[in-house]
């Protein structure tokens, strides 16, 4: 089982990716969306690889 953490990330990572899909978004704003989308992305690497301790991001 993931940790809770990378569960709210992964989570706010895929609700950006649902966003980007908006055919109505501004030009801003889907950029302001790829930015976020970018600082999830190295949030989620870092957590795995350092969250921890440099441990497994696991719950038992």
């Amino acid at each position: 089982m993931l940790c809770a953490e990378l569960e709210e990330l992964e989570a706010q990572f895929d609700d950006i990716i649902t966003a980007l899909e908006n055919p109505k978004l501004t030009e801003k704003e889907r950029q302001a969306l790829l930015k976020t989308r970018d600082e999830l992305s190295r949030s989620i690497k870092d957590h795995q690889t350092f969250g921890h301790k440099g441990g497994p991001c696991f719950e038992e």
